[in-house]
C-alpha cells in the first residue's frame, strides 16, 4: 500500500462500504450487532510514526477512554517498518515477508519439500480443508 497521507479516511471509506453491504434500506440498525467488523491495512510505512507494528483502533469516549461506543468496529493498521512488535509478535513473519526481509526462496523451498513428501502434503491439505471449513463457518456466523 502506498502512503497517500490519507489512511484514516481510507479506513473510514472501507468501513462505510462494509456497513452498506450489511444493511439494506429499511433494515433495523440492530442488524449490525450481528456483524462485528474489522478493517485491516498492511502498510509498508509507519503512518502514525510511533514505531509500532500494530495500531488498533476502536471508537471510544474522548475524556473517558475506558468507555467504548460498543459499535463492534475495529480498525487495525499493520506496519512492516516497525521496531516494536509487542502487540504483533504472531504476525511478525508475515510482516517481514511483505516487507521483503524474508528470503522467499526459503519459503518456496519449503513448499517444494511439502509437495515432495506425499504424507506431509496430505497432512497439509487436510489442514487446509479444516481452515476453509472454519472460514466458511465464520462467514456464516457473521
Amino acid at each position: 500500500m502506498v502512503n497517500e497521507h490519507n489512511l484514516p479516511f481510507r479506513i473510514r471509506e472501507y468501513q462505510e462500504l462494509i456497513d452498506q453491504k450489511i444493511l439494506n434500506i429499511g433494515d433495523d440498525y440492530d442488524k449490525l450487532a450481528n456483524y462485528p467488523t474489522y478493517v485491516i491495512f498492511f502498510c509498508n510505512f509507519d503512518y502514525y510514526q510511533r514505531g509500532l507494528a500494530r495500531y488498533q483502533f476502536e471508537f471510544r469516549e474522548k475524556w473517558h477512554p475506558e468507555i467504548t461506543a460498543g459499535d463492534l468496529r475495529t480498525m487495525v493498521v499493520f506496519n512492516t517498518k516497525a521496531q516494536d512488535y509487542e502487540h504483533a509478535t504472531e504476525i511478525r513473519p508475515f510482516l517481514d515477508m511483505i516487507c521483503g526481509t524474508v528470503d522467499t526462496a526459503a519459503v518456496d523451498a519449503e513448499v517444494q519439500d511439502i509437495h515432495a513428501d506425499k504424507q506431509r502434503e496430505a497432512r497439509f491439505m487436510k489442514k487446509q480443508i479444516e481452515w476453509r471449513r472454519e472460514l466458511r463457518k465464520s462467514r456464516e456466523a457473521g
